[in-house]
């Protein structure tokens, strides 16, 4: 298993978009279209969450170790945010 094949020996550095990343894309894309700054709040926040979901599934079932090092940086560049 390299850095971007799985189990099987198929490269899976790139996938189709899951609902996660759909989500933290529309709730961004959203949060720059809000009016009020308690509705950008609102989603940013849900924004946020959808990526530290991806990023958990990522960490703990990426296909590849790659997708799973993501995971990690993300979640933890997420970390320190807060």
């Amino acid at each position: 298993m390299g850095l971007i094949e799985n189990r099987r020996g198929e490269q899976t550095l790139t996938q189709a978009p899951n609902a996660p990343i759909i989500g933290w894309a529309a709730f961004g894309a959203a949060s720059f279209m809000a009016l009020e700054d308690k509705n950008r709040r609102i989603l940013r926040a849900l924004s946020t969450s959808c990526l530290m979901v991806w990023a958990a599934l990522e960490f703990t079932a990426g296909e590849s170790v790659f997708r799973r090092a993501i995971g990690a940086v993300t979640l933890g560049l997420l970390a320190r945010r807060r």
